[in-house]
């Protein structure tokens, strides 16, 4: 894989970067992800992912790169469009309850009669293939004992032995990097996440650990009006402002409720408004309440409904209950392209 240079201003959209250079990989491999349209990086989280990686190829530093953070605040997606913007290959997989190290090595299968093995994420992102790039674990709080153990050995940067591909030996490119995310800090289960386990001392040593919140309010309002520019700004501001008194409600005080609104959730919801908008006398209901609905309120049992219900009768004033369409603009009675 060929190397190049990417300029940071141009390729993350920072204007005062401009003329200040990162190293990527010419376009061309298939695991590549794809970016996110009206994606927006955390400045504070993408320099931690700029300096790790540059300090990585550089062969400075060779820690693995820990997100940690609320539901849907973006961990997965950070480096999925790291990656992207710089051509890097990445290879991720979700923990899952019960899963087995073997999964994450590969495993035999039968092709036109010939027994073959199929490298799993971790020999294909330490090259084995021979395009190296970043290991992604998702919900690594999540994983067993004896998958963590299994890590150890590739963290530390030494060959990884296949057993069930004869003893076949991976030895880490220089550009291997290993990335993980979570909920918890992994400490262990939270009253919000109740299902993290709490990891081992030496493998939680073998990371940087970056925290990764919601947006800010501003940020959060110019991604929701970039997807659906068809919404007022004075309702993409409501919305918003919903967003974070549910995330408070669900991370704060002694009577939490169980569900949050991600960025993806309220996008979702935004999208889900713009398109009940053309419906609403054919629903008898106001766009704005039917699809949130749609989007979150259809699986809260009766206290949490009730609680997010309120947040929104505050926020978004008579629109709320409003059929009409000019109501769910939010908008004193205008327009959606107003």
């Amino acid at each position: 894989m060929k190397t190049m240079q990417y300029d940071i201003g141009l390729t993350f959209g920072i204007e005062a970067a401009k003329g200040q250079f990162i190293t990527g990989y010419e376009p061309g491999s298939q695991y590549v992800p794809v970016a996110e349209a009206n994606y927006r990086f955390d400045k504070g989280v993408l320099r931690d992912l700029m300096v790790w990686w540059n300090m990585n190829l550089a062969g400075v530093n060779k820690d693995g790169m820990y997100l940690f953070g609320p539901t849907g605040a973006g961990k997965s997606a950070a480096l999925v469009n790291f990656c992207a913007l710089l051509n890097i290959p990445m290879y991720e997989k979700t923990i899952y309850e019960g899963m087995e190290f073997d999964v994450l090595m590969g495993r035999t299968e039968i092709v036109g009669g010939d027994t073959v093995f199929m490298y799993g994420v971790v020999p294909l992102a330490m090259g084995a293939e021979n395009e190296p790039g970043i290991l992604v674990l998702n919900e690594i709080d999540r994983a067993d004992d004896a998958v963590l153990t299994g890590l150890y050995e590739v963290l530390a940067g030494r060959p990884l032995v296949l057993d069930a591909a004869g003893h076949h030996v991976v030895k880490a490119d220089d550009a291997f990097c290993f990335a993980a995310t979570g909920n918890t800090n992994m400490a262990g289960a939270s009253d919000d996440y109740s299902n993290a386990n709490k990891q081992d001392l030496a493998f939680v040593d073998r990371f940087w650990k970056v925290s990764v919140g919601y947006p800010e309010k501003e940020v959060e309002v110019g991604i929701l009006k970039s997807v659906v520019p068809d919404l007022s700004d004075e309702l993409c501001e409501k919305m918003v402002d919903v967003a974070n008194d549910i995330r408070n409600l669900h991370t704060e005080g002694e009577n939490r409720i169980p569900l949050t609104m991600s960025t993806r959730t309220l996008l979702r919801w935004g999208n889900m408004t713009k398109a009940y908008h053309g419906f609403s006398r054919a629903i008898e209901d106001s766009p704005i309440a039917y699809a949130l609905d749609r989007a979150l309120l259809n699986v809260a049992d009766r206290p949490t409904r009730a609680a997010i219900i309120e947040v929104a009768e505050l926020h978004i004033g008579d629109a709320w209950t409003s059929v009409s369409a000019q109501a769910a603009t939010g908008n004193g009675g205008k327009s959606f392209n107003d």
